[in-house]
This record gives structure tokens, sequence and C-alpha cells, in this order.
């Protein structure tokens, strides 16, 4: 996992993952407009009840996924390992590490130094 140090401010993120989750507050919603049909059975406050545990739910979700986020920065990096492929291209093959121009051998280019033989 990449380590970043980049941050955003707490109140944003949980404001925006309320935003991300509405969908959630869906049942909400159906008390509240149940509790003007029938208001002898479902009261008004029920809902309020709904919408405070959807929202520390979300608080504690957010705590979890940013704990978790700065429990995955403070680990080490892996160290590169060495290629074993044999097939692979060493570093010391890319043209890039070389110090000698690469000569190019082709006939028909026209970087070649030589003419076409026909």
């Amino acid at each position: 996992m990449r380590k970043t140090s980049r941050t955003g401010p707490f109140i944003m993120l949980y404001l925006f993952n309320i935003l991300m989750n509405f969908r959630l507050t869906i049942p909400g919603w159906i008390l509240l407009i149940l509790s003007f049909i029938i208001p002898q059975y479902i009261k008004w406050w029920y809902c309020l009840v709904y919408f405070g545990v959807f929202l520390l739910y979300m608080l504690i979700w957010m705590l979890i996924l940013w704990g978790l986020g700065a429990w995955a920065n403070t680990a080490e990096p892996t160290p590169p390992v060495k290629n074993k492929n044999p097939y692979s291209v060493k570093e010391s093959d890319l043209p890039w590490n070389k110090t000698d121009q690469i000569e190019n051998k082709n006939p028909y280019s026209a970087k070649s130094n030589e003419l076409p033989k026909d």
C-alpha cells in the first residue's frame, strides 16, 4: 500500500460519506411519512432515533477507516527484490543505462551507417 501524508478534514469527509450513503436513510423517511399517516402507532421521534443511529453508524465507520489508514501508513515499505527471471531484461541492458552509443544494425534504417546490401 502506498504511503501518503494527504488527509482531508474529518467533518468534510464525514458529510461526504453521509451523502454517498444517503440511501441508508430511506427507512427513516418511510417512518416519517408513516408517522403522519398513522400517528397512533408510529411516533415522529422513531425517525429521529433512526437518523441518530445512522449518523452514529457513519461516525464509527469513519473512525474505523481513519484508524486503518493511519495504521497502514506506519508499515515499513518492502525492500526491493532481486529479479531472478533469466528471460527478463537486466538493468544494465537497457539503452538509457549504456554509456556507449547503440549501433543500429538494420540495413534499411535511415540511421544506419552502412549502405544496404543488395
